[in-house]
């Protein structure tokens, strides 16, 4: 069955994870920033709408936590998914 390489994750999946996500997510939370601080569009915190400098700073320090949060999100699934997949395809022994 081909499933059989993907039984082995990465020994470092989290941190390959997190830096690919946080990759992305700064591209979207600078330019989320960079409309706050012109004032096009607000940056909303808490229910509260942040325009200016205070709206870029509070976009560039959303942008690590949020890749974390789905970073672990995405690594908890990848975890079950892969203890699923070993229940029900053992790995070739090479005797």
């Amino acid at each position: 069955m081909t499933l059989r390489k993907y039984i082995e994750l990465p020994k470092n999946l989290f941190g390959l994870l997190y830096w690919n996500i946080f990759s992305i997510y700064v591209v979207i939370f600078i330019l989320v920033g960079l409309l706050a601080l012109f004032g096009v569009k607000p940056v909303e915190f808490n229910g509260e709408e942040t325009y200016g400098i205070l709206g870029l700073v509070v976009a560039l320090v959303m942008g690590p936590f949020m890749a974390l949060v789905t970073a672990f999100a995405t690594w908890l699934l990848l975890i079950l998914g892969n203890f699923i997949l070993r229940m029900f395809v053992r790995p070739v022994s090479n005797n």
